[in-house]
């Protein structure tokens, strides 16, 4: 159809361009033999075959852009519920081989929606639907303990699957923990079979997961574009007096082993 709309729209320009030439004597009568008053009516439908054809096109492309923005629309809200998902499953701080497996699986398919929407405002909505999962996962996926004032990651104990990896210090003996166990069962009709159990959760879950909460090289971080505070400190008031104290201190010294020393 398109390509039928722009031939239609050159023969306008052409047969509009002829009659234009004609009436006002600029094609010679040898080629062309007709009339002055012909030759109106012959711009005139051209005229209004070109601005249909125009218009055509121009309707066609906004409609198309509509659709890609519903399109768009549809995956950001599936992508938003899918992360409300996944941050869901992994909350608790749960290590649950199955529920690992469904978050990641989620995880992946849903960090795929990406390179389905082309509308560039909504691209940026899904990027920090996207960071808001980073940032809460990284808080469920981390300790804070006694000893350190940041939060800490997870012991490695945790993802053998066993209920006591806040305790258990040998990761041999959280290992044989988690194996599997053989059991014999004697097999009747009034009752099923136990599944087999599988505590260590899968590396390529744990492996995805954790990919994922690592900014990605591309990352366009908003901090590298913040202005340095310029002022004196000492003219700060109300409550941006002790941030401005304190930035103004950072910058002007440094601590080795314990020791402060001042910059220049």
């Amino acid at each position: 159809m398109n390509t039928l709309v722009k031939i239609l729209i050159a023969i306008a320009i052409g047969t509009m361009a002829t009659a234009i030439g004609n009436l006002f004597g600029l094609i010679p009568e040898c080629i062309i033999e007709q009339s002055k008053m012909i030759t109106l009516p012959a711009i005139a439908i051209s005229s209004g075959v070109l601005i249909a054809s125009i218009t055509y096109l121009r309707d066609k492309d906004s409609q198309a852009s509509d659709r890609q923005r519903k399109s768009d629309e549809i995956y950001l809200n599936l992508a938003r519920d899918s992360f409300d998902e996944v941050y869901d499953l992994l909350k608790d701080r749960n290590n649950d081989r199955i529920i690992w497996v469904r978050a990641a699986r989620l995880l992946l398919q849903t960090l795929a929606l990406k390179n389905d929407i082309k509308t560039p405002d909504i691209t940026k909505a899904y990027l920090l639907v996207e960071e808001q999962l980073r940032t809460e996962l990284y808080s469920a996926l981390s300790v804070k303990t006694e000893n350190h004032s940041n939060r800490q990651p997870l012991p490695p104990q945790f993802f053998y699957g066993i209920e006591t990896w806040e305790t258990e210090e040998s990761l041999d003996e959280a290992a044989k923990i988690g194996s599997n166990k053989v059991e014999a069962h004697r097999v009747v009709i009034d009752k099923n079979l136990p599944e087999p159990e599988l505590r260590p959760l899968s590396p390529e879950s744990v492996i995805a997961i954790y990919n994922f909460l690592k900014f990605p090289e591309d990352y366009d971080d908003p901090l590298l574009n913040v202005d340095d505070w310029e002022d004196d400190w000492q003219d700060s008031h109300g409550i941006e007096q002790g941030a401005k104290r304190f930035v103004a201190h950072k910058k002007n010294c440094y601590v080795v082993d314990g020791t402060l020393h001042k910059k220049g």
